[in-house]
């Protein structure tokens, strides 16, 4: 895989940042923003294939970020970490995502910023997923 796509990870929880950034980094390049300023002033800046936003964010917070991302030029894909968040109004190519571990997360955002299935499967998680299909004895 050439130069990692990048993805910013927004949530005000230090210890889910750090471990989704465990997660992603096999695939992603992972810039972590514990407030709403630092995640504008990085959105602001830099260019991004994907922006996460955690659960731990209060209803103001996802709606700002969410607002300042689709006032951008050119857009960048958002992710919810989360369910019930149908008043953020997100854009078509945006998705709510309630994972179910590691796995799940790396396969979501992977496909989100179409990242090559060759890449894709070199950068992929060593945990199985979670809801593995039973088989038959």
């Amino acid at each position: 895989m050439s130069e990692k796509p990048e993805i910013l990870c927004v949530g005000h929880d230090s210890v889910l940042n750090r471990t989704r950034r465990m997660i992603l980094e096999r695939c992603f390049a992972v810039t972590l923003a514990q407030s709403l300023s630092e995640a504008i002033a990085l959105l602001t800046r830099r260019r991004f294939a994907l922006v996460l936003l955690c659960h731990s964010l209060t209803d103001d917070d996802w709606r700002s970020v969410v607002d300042f991302i689709h006032s951008l030029q050119s857009p960048v894909r958002i992710l919810v970490l989360g369910e019930e968040r149908s008043q953020l109004l997100l854009a078509a190519q945006d998705e709510e995502f309630a994972s179910g571990g590691p796995a799940e997360l790396l396969q979501k955002a992977v496909a989100m910023t179409g990242i090559a299935q060759s890449d894709a499967e070199r950068c992929a998680a060593d945990e199985p997923a979670r809801n593995p299909e039973k088989k038959l004895a």
